[in-house]
């Protein structure tokens, strides 16, 4: 059984039993072994990006962030004169959690994700786009419900204050819905897949790989991420300390996903064997997974990071998410500007 897939197929038992009840718990636990075992034999008073103190990147599992599996495992890193310690972590909220802490310098992160701790004063800034949704978002529901008007009244999980929450809002207001039509429930991702997959609710909106699985498991996949382009853009950020420290360090890293994205688009044989290998997913699982996102190379990102009027553009997603935020009660105030998290300084290099 592939490892990360162990922590949800055991939360599905655990659901199946009635274990799992309460709104918003993680059914998996955050160790990060790779990360305790690299931060023992780091020289901090090294260089950040040097063979003693390594850049260390925080990856959850998500389609695009699995790319820097293939990164790494083709040399790229090594060919840009850089090391990068990948640390993995199963549970998402557990990466936001070590890097706001200083125990990363980057992380893969979802823009809205990067709102809230900009008003708490935590100091980083997004440099590049990983990927943008284009499928490996979606509504999975229950047999007996064809359409989004048939979920009035029926239980709907996803995480308050998360981009799947922001997700299903906008699919209920595109439908004439609020959420006060449907019963609402308050899940982690890693908790809401098994709770729809053992029958505990009767929709629930999710991401990849748990997506898939919901769907393999009976699920029908009602609405998607496919027809919302830019809506949920993945990015890669980076501490401020490690940008004005380090900024040779980031351009590399930065550099390296570019031609990293190169090989992956060519099909690179030894890129795409150690993304299979470091996401432990056979070619066809993340074949399925690849095909729900868009990923960015270095146009995509000038593109992305400019002004505009819709979500193809970073600042504008960023404004939207912003607000969005602020109308759920997640954020106190909505920042004067949001877009000072931005820094396409090294896209633009």
């Amino acid at each position: 059984m592939l490892k990360k897939l162990t922590i949800f197929l055991a939360a599905v038992s655990l659901m199946a039993a009635g274990v799992l009840t309460g709104c918003g718990s993680s059914s998996s636990e955050s160790s990060n072994s790779s990360s305790e075992e690299s931060s023992e034999s780091t020289d901090t008073s090294a260089p950040i990006g040097s063979a003693e103190n390594p850049f260390k990147l925080g990856v959850s599992p998500m389609s695009g962030w699995y790319a820097w599996y293939g990164v790494e495992g083709a040399g790229v890193f090594e060919q840009n004169g850089v090391y990068v310690d990948i640390n993995f972590f199963p549970v998402y909220s557990d990466s936001l959690t070590a890097f706001y802490s200083g125990q990363l310098d980057g992380i893969c992160i979802a823009a809205s994700d990067a709102i809230s701790p900009l008003n708490e004063g935590i100091d980083f800034k997004i440099v590049l786009v990983n990927d943008n949704s284009a499928g490996a978002d979606g509504l999975v529901v229950s047999d007996g419900i064809n359409s989004i008007a048939d979920l009035k009244g029926k239980s709907v999980a996803t995480e308050l204050g998360t981009l799947e929450h922001m997700f299903l809002l906008k699919i209920l207001e595109d439908n004439g819905m609020t959420i006060d039509d449907i019963n609402y429930v308050n899940m982690t991702i890693n908790d809401a897949g098994p709770a729809f997959i053992a029958g505990s609710v009767d929709a629930a909106v999710l991401w990849e790989p748990t997506l898939s699985m919901a769907i393999e498991s009976g699920g029908k996949l009602l609405y998607s991420t496919e027809s919302e382009p830019g809506l949920i853009p993945d990015t890669l950020a980076v501490r401020t300390e490690v940008i004005d420290s380090a900024p040779d360090t980031v351009q590399k890293v930065v550099d390296s996903w570019f031609d990293g994205v190169a090989l992956l688009q060519a099909g690179d044989e030894t890129f795409m064997q150690a993304i299979y290998d470091g996401s432990e997913l056979s070619t066809d699982e993340y074949q399925v997974m690849l095909d729900g996102v868009t990923i960015f190379d270095k146009d995509m990102n000038i593109a992305t990071f400019a002004e505009g009027s819709d979500y193809t553009s970073l600042p504008y997603t960023l404004e939207k998410s912003a607000e969005f935020l602020y109308d759920v009660g997640m954020i106190d105030k909505i920042p004067d500007d949001v877009t000072q998290i931005l820094d396409d300084t090294f896209i633009n290099s």
